[in-house]
């Protein structure tokens, strides 16, 4: 008996295993370990399965992602090279040698949410650690986006607390920062805020504020990945990838983000680990 309803067991996997079917083990055995191996092997299947249709939802939409990012990047090049061509045969105004270079900042802009999306695949195997003065980096990081910051009239209170130091991957952490300090460039309205701290826990909280026009952001949609706020309020080209890479950067390094929206209020929340493990995203 104990053989036959194993050779039933085998079979089945047999037959699941060379076969597009969602059919799961079954025994009609009176053994209870019998049964609770097939009860076991179903729940193993059914995991499968739930995981490979996940992974296919993300493999569509990074192929989705990635059609948009080839069309982002190809526009601005075409515009370029027109006003180029004018440029070439000397007949190029200001005006047009501005919308040049704007165009190829958007393409500098698409690379390097292409760049992070690698960095986010090598992290998860491996984390170059070192001891970070988080201050600093922040203050160079804004020292660094203050002209673009300007040019957008976004004006940034620093909220820092000096000496702030923590063990992390440094090239990770300033793509944190400079991903949130993106977002105030595509979403601030005229004020934001940077507010750092190390609690008496030891406990590291880095906050990105900013007003906002319009009513409260949905922010359980921005958490997930490719996904934006709303575009005709803002008429700024997203790919939606900038905060979901932030919520994957930080998690890799073992912190979190959280978001609030209010009305003409948006934050993101980050709680830094020191000395994180590599993670598997």
């Amino acid at each position: 008996m104990l053989i036959a309803d194993l050779k039933r067991i085998s079979d089945d996997l047999d037959f699941i295993n060379h076969a597009d079917t969602n059919a799961l083990v079954t025994t009609g055995s009176n053994i209870g370990l019998i049964r609770t191996l097939a009860d076991r092997i179903n729940a193993v299947l059914n995991k499968t399965r739930r995981l490979q249709i996940t992974q296919a939802e993300q493999n569509k939409q990074v192929r989705q992602m990635l059609t948009n990012l080839t069309h982002d990047i190809k526009t601005p090049l075409t515009v370029a090279r027109g006003y180029a061509q004018l440029l070439k045969e000397g007949s190029a105004d200001q005006e047009q040698l501005s919308r040049i270079l704007n165009n190829l900042q958007s393409v500098d802009h698409y690379l390097h949410y292409l760049m992070d999306f690698n960095l986010i695949q090598e992290k998860s195997v491996s984390l170059d650690l070192t001891r970070v003065n988080l201050s600093e980096l922040v203050q160079q990081e804004l020292f660094n986006a203050f002209d673009s910051l300007t040019a957008r009239s976004v004006t940034v209170e620093p909220r820092i607390q000096t000496g702030v130091e923590i063990t992390t991957d440094q090239t990770m952490m300033s793509r944190i920062i400079q991903n949130l300090i993106g977002n105030w460039l595509k979403y601030a309205d005229e004020s934001a805020w940077v507010e750092l701290n190390k609690s008496e826990d030891g406990r590291i909280h880095l906050d990105f504020g900013n007003k906002t026009k319009g009513g409260a952001v949905e922010v359980n949609r921005l958490m997930e990945r490719f996904q934006t706020d709303d575009q005709s309020r803002t008429k700024i080209r997203s790919t939606g990838l900038g905060l979901s890479i932030v919520d994957s950067l930080v998690d890799s390094l073992g912190g979190s983000m959280r978001l609030e929206s209010s009305k003409g209020i948006f934050l993101v929340h980050l709680l830094l680990s020191d000395a994180p493990q590599p993670k598997e995203l």
